[in-house]
């Protein structure tokens, strides 16, 4: 936050400046700047793939937000795709941040676990060939 502080106050060209959250002017130029300051200070990589049992199959996730798909790959003129799982932003509270979301594989080769490492959150996440059988649920607490 005091960082934010330093590029606003250092700010002098308010020609195009875009207002931030505490009304203080911030130039294109600052905003750009505070976006890499921001991927720097974040050194986590923003998706990562998860290997599953199936050689062919592997679950790439987006680990601001808990996005996933499947992406098959194929050697020649194989059925090489990728798909959806779960195209809903999981961080529930606005916070995207790199490395916030991980995968568990389980003994099952179609089911793995995803964390919410902010706040402890768990979801049941199951890759399927069928359309039908793929999902991202929620596991609650009782």
């Amino acid at each position: 936050m005091a960082v934010l502080s330093c590029f606003t106050l250092s700010a002098q060209d308010y020609g195009n400046a875009v207002p931030d959250t505490s009304g203080n002017p911030l130039s294109d130029e600052d905003v750009q700047s505070i976006i890499m300051l921001k991927t720097i200070l974040n050194d986590k990589p923003a998706y990562e793939l998860y290997r599953t049992e199936n050689m062919w199959t592997f679950l790439k996730l987006e680990t601001s937000t808990g996005k996933i798909w499947q992406v098959q790959y194929a050697v020649g003129d194989g059925d090489a795709f990728e798909t959806v799982l779960s195209d809903v932003s999981l961080a529930f509270d606005g916070v995207e941040i790199n490395g916030r979301f991980r995968l568990y594989p389980t003994d099952n080769i179609y089911n793995f676990i995803l964390l919410d490492t902010s706040v402890g959150s768990v979801y049941q996440v199951q890759w399927s060939h069928e359309p039908e059988n793929r999902m991202v649920v929620p596991i609650y607490q009782y």
